[in-house]
């Protein structure tokens, strides 16, 4: 998940030095192949697809009208396949098959596909005997090159309207979410933590350092996606869900520490999250382009700008904001509930079919998230709850608007990383329902 920012073309597309050397020796266009451009100056938009595996690094392209492959023999480097046009068999069903590419030279057969969640595969036939054959997860660029890589005929504008209203409810969404939870509190509860370096210091240890970390060890489980990879990522990078504090106050969290804790963490969140794709994407095989001044940007106006209004208004006009806490409230979880209804109908039946892997992944990271947070919430009962919790649940609001904004490069993949991200806040629910059975019994025992 490379952070990057200005303009791209091809040979910026990655900085791994096969892929450069792959588009750098691309050979010139002959004239029964008409462009004005050389290969290495095509631009990004026009590369649909580049991975590379143990052997080879691969290249989809259009030039002109047409749709032609690269495959560089990363071994000998020399250019296995030249600029060689290719056959596309476009998926059966688009959320879920693979689209197939096809270059033939004599009895030779180069097939290269790639899925919906980012997993790549070359096979070389020769005289009908299949020679060669690896997949990969290490897919640098994967986008809908119309002619090339794109999925459907022609956009359906209805959809595409349905797609703009849903993303601009999302925000709607968060931005209630976030303001209804701040409307609570005043200027003093959200300093609070500051007063405490001790439990200040391990509490942002816990949810911004810890956390991501654990997140680099998914990188070493063999058997998960491109998508998954970065959807695990994205919700690692993305603290502060706006229902840790409803989830907290339940289990007899201190209301102080939850308050002044998401506040924090919330605003930390402009710098950590940017700062946190930098340092993932030293560990994750993967280039995935990311401004970190649109991160920033986002970050802002969906979680600092409405809990920012909501203290204010608390702080300097209590009347209001008292008599507008149980609307807005109210609001705020009809219109979650509404996405979340809207994102399982559309999900359902890609998150059943996830595979173990993936979900031993999520466990995994779910219940180390939580350990983590209590056992660095200290010995009060009050502040390792609300720890646990604000370690554990991540902001997959958040982590859904980010990567429905970034990620140019992989739009491709896009909707198979929303759909790990839908998964992941699925099973941390599940995950914390016996912890929170626990908590709720120690806190009437005491």
């Amino acid at each position: 998940m490379t952070l990057y920012s200005g303009t791209l073309t091809s040979s910026a597309i990655t900085n791994n030095g096969y892929s450069q050397e792959l588009i750098a020796q691309s050979p010139t266009p002959t004239s029964d192949q008409p462009s004005p451009r050389a290969p290495d100056e095509i631009p990004t938009s026009d590369t649909a697809l580049l991975f590379q595996n143990n052997r080879y690094a691969v290249r989809v392209f259009r030039l002109g009208n047409k749709a032609y492959v690269n495959i560089y023999d990363k071994e000998n480097k020399t250019l296995t396949l030249k600029k060689i046009p290719v056959s596309i068999t476009l998926a059966k069903n688009p959320t879920k098959d693979p689209i197939k590419y096809v270059a033939v030279i004599g009895n030779e057969q180069y097939i290269v596909l790639i899925s919906p969640l980012g997993s790549s595969e070359l096979t070389i036939v020769k005289g009908g005997t299949v020679v060669y054959r690896q997949g990969s997860n290490q897919v640098e660029v994967a986008q809908k090159v119309p002619g090339v890589s794109d999925q459907t005929v022609s956009v359906n504008p209805t959809v595409a309207l349905i797609k703009t209203i849903f993303i601009n409810y999302a925000k709607l969404t968060l931005f209630i979410l976030m303001f209804s939870m701040a409307i609570h509190w005043k200027i003093e509860d959200v300093v609070w933590i500051w007063k405490q370096p001790s439990l200040l210091l391990r509490s942002l240890f816990s949810v911004l350092i810890a956390v991501p970390l654990l997140g680099v060890l998914t990188t070493f489980i063999p058997g998960l996606t491109v998508a998954q990879r970065i959807g695990i990522g994205a919700m690692m990078a993305c603290p502060g869900a706006p229902m840790i504090p409803f989830k907290s106050l339940k289990a007899g969290g201190d209301p102080k520490f939850i308050a002044s804790l998401q506040f924090t963490v919330c605003v930390l969140a402009i710098v950590s999250i940017p700062l946190t794709a930098l340092i993932l994407s030293q560990f994750y095989p993967n280039q995935a382009w990311l401004s970190p001044q649109d991160i920033a940007k986002q970050v802002l106006f969906a979680q600092v700008l409405p809990m920012g209004i909501g203290v204010l208004l608390a702080e300097y006009i209590p009347q209001l904001a008292e008599d507008w806490v149980e609307p807005v409230n109210k609001i705020a979880k009809l219109m979650l509930l509404l996405a979340l209804i809207i994102l399982l109908a559309i999900s359902l039946d890609k998150i059943l079919s996830t595979g173990l892997m993936a979900y031993l992944a999520i466990g995994l990271l779910s219940i180390a998230s939580l350990v983590c947070g209590h056992v660095l919430g200290g010995p009060k009962p009050e502040t390792r709850t609300v720890l646990a919790y604000a370690t554990a649940t991540r902001n997959a609001g958040l982590a859904v608007l980010l990567v429905s904004l970034n990620f140019p490069n992989l739009d491709f993949i896009k909707s198979g990383i929303i759909d790990t991200l839908i998964t992941y806040a699925l099973i941390a629910a599940i995950v914390s329902i016996p912890y929170t059975a626990w908590r709720k019994r120690t806190m009437v025992k005491n």
